[in-house]
């Protein structure tokens, strides 16, 4: 006879946050300062924002937020959104993007690349089971499958995978066009994507006030 280990989802969820527990956070994981810049030129100037993103609502979400955490540092920012045929496919330091941020009277470009994480939370189905006991033999039933005396039950449906994002952000002076910072952050996978580009936001923008750049 079959004795059967059952490991209810709530007990596999709490494991899994606590393996995950260094990786729960929202922050910064590298940053580069250009230490002659200074920061005095942007406040009440204008900075134009531009994020890359998998798609244009993402897009549109993160120029946003980055709208709001910028105004509230004194600095005037402008979406690239607003700006009909703006070139978002071009790098920074193409001499169309830097053309089109001149044209936009902006003394500096914040630019933000978004990127889904490899790394994916997967939240299982209802219950997971393992059996250990005697008998012979091997074969797929009931949504599991058994060999040598060992059965295991997987769920059949139910399970949704969330995914990281992480987030390459750089201050370009426009006069110079050259680059006066840059960092790189990551928050934890979530079925939320405004919220997760929310945080990336803040910490970013947290991180330039903090380096003397705005």
């Amino acid at each position: 006879m079959m004795n059967t280990l059952r490991l209810p989802v709530a007990s596999l969820y709490a494991f899994g946050l606590a393996v995950l527990a260094g990786c729960a956070t929202t922050q910064m994981t590298a940053e580069w300062r250009e230490p002659a810049f200074n920061a005095a030129s942007l406040k009440g100037a204008r900075v134009l924002v531009l994020c890359r993103a998998p798609d244009e609502t993402m897009r549109r979400v993160c120029e946003d937020q980055w709208t709001g955490q910028l105004g509230a540092q004194g600095i005037v920012p402008v979406q690239s959104y607003s700006i009909a045929g703006f070139p978002v496919a071009s790098s920074d330091t193409s001499e169309e993007t830097r053309s089109a941020v001149r044209a936009s009277g902006a003394a500096a470009l914040a630019s933000v690349s978004l990127y889904l994480s490899d790394f994916a939370v997967v939240n299982p189905g209802p219950q997971v089971g393992i059996g250990i006991g005697g008998g012979s033999g091997g074969g797929y039933r009931s949504g599991g499958f058994s060999v040598g005396g060992i059965g295991i039950s997987l769920p059949i449906g139910g399970a949704t995978a969330t995914q990281g994002l992480g987030a390459n952000s750089s201050l370009v002076d426009t006069a110079s066009g050259k680059l006066v910072w840059s960092g790189s952050a990551s928050t934890p996978a979530s079925s939320d994507i405004s919220a997760q580009v929310g945080a990336l936001t803040r910490v970013t923008v947290e991180a330039m006030r903090k380096a003397g750049v705005i």
